[in-house]
């Protein structure tokens, strides 16, 4: 009988649950506040505040410093022990990531290499367009704005789910609460936007949100737009899908999507290499 050779084929990955990646983003997302509040990008008089633009820095944040820590190729995210008992510990990949987060994490997989790349000096002014603070390397990176844009991009969906609504308010008051020996004087005043059993009405708008990747790549469902980052719509003949080709030096592109919302989005891409569904 002939010798037959079997070859041992590798499982895949099993797909974490939404609630692991929710808890794993919110723990590292009190890191990542209290990391800024330590450097001064988020004084603690913001960090206590109820602006509605800290809903988007801090996920934004968030998903910076994750690219700073991330170790493999290609991107991956090691994930804290869910118990102090526990002794398995798993990353976040392209492999297991759950369906729902996919959108967001191909575009924070893409911008990882770029970040990486950047020198200690533009990866601190990244940090700090994150913030809505200026540059301060000399000479400046005109890359980091885009990047930027992309993480932001990303925090706006994160910032429109209810899970992250309701947990945002302990993340900040944790942030506010290290160093200070259980003397914190400030409070964090962020409340959850009020819940609707079915979105209200809203007049078309358009939001434009720059990407460094095509948007149907990254999100192949209508996005959810806040109304506090909406602006005045220009004249549109037409409301549905369609393309427009930008100047030819920025090779970039224009596209209007309609929401489910009854709003439009205006998303300008460019082609440059660069995580409401994702936590």
């Amino acid at each position: 009988m002939p010798h037959q050779t079997h070859y041992a084929v590798a499982n895949p990955s099993p797909v974490l649950s939404e609630e692991q990646v929710q808890d794993a983003f919110h723990s590292y997302l009190k890191s990542s506040l209290t990391q800024a509040k330590v450097e001064g990008l988020l004084p603690e008089n913001i960090l206590s505040s109820a602006e509605g633009d800290l809903m988007i820095t801090g996920p934004a944040l968030c998903l910076y410093f994750a690219a700073l820590r991330s170790t493999t190729e290609p991107p991956s995210v090691p994930l804290p022990r869910r118990s102090k008992s526990s002794t398995a510990s798993f990353n976040l990949s392209d492999e297991n990531c759950p369906p729902t987060f996919r959108p967001f994490w191909l575009v924070w997989s893409h911008a990882v290499p770029e970040i990486q790349a950047l020198t200690p000096e533009h990866q601190h002014d990244l940090a700090r367009i994150i913030c809505n603070l200026p540059p301060i390397a000399v000479p400046s990176n005109p890359r980091l704005s885009g990047i930027a844009a992309d993480l932001r991009a990303v925090a706006i969906e994160i910032s429109m789910r209810r899970t992250f609504q309701d947990r945002y308010a302990t993340d900040l008051q944790a942030a506010l609460d290290a160093g200070t020996n259980g003397n914190t004087r400030m409070k964090a005043s962020f409340v959850p936007p009020p819940s609707y059993d079915a979105p209200p009405a809203v007049p078309t708008q358009v939001l434009s949100i720059p990407l460094s990747i095509p948007l149907a790549l990254a999100f192949p469902h209508p996005l959810a737009i806040p109304s506090y980052v909406l602006q005045p719509p220009p004249a549109l003949a037409n409301p549905t899908v369609y393309l427009r080709p930008a100047p030819r030096q920025h090779t970039t592109f224009t596209t209007h999507l309609r929401l489910g919302c009854g709003a439009t989005t205006n998303v300008r891409a460019a082609r440059q290499p660069v995580p409401s569904q994702c936590e």
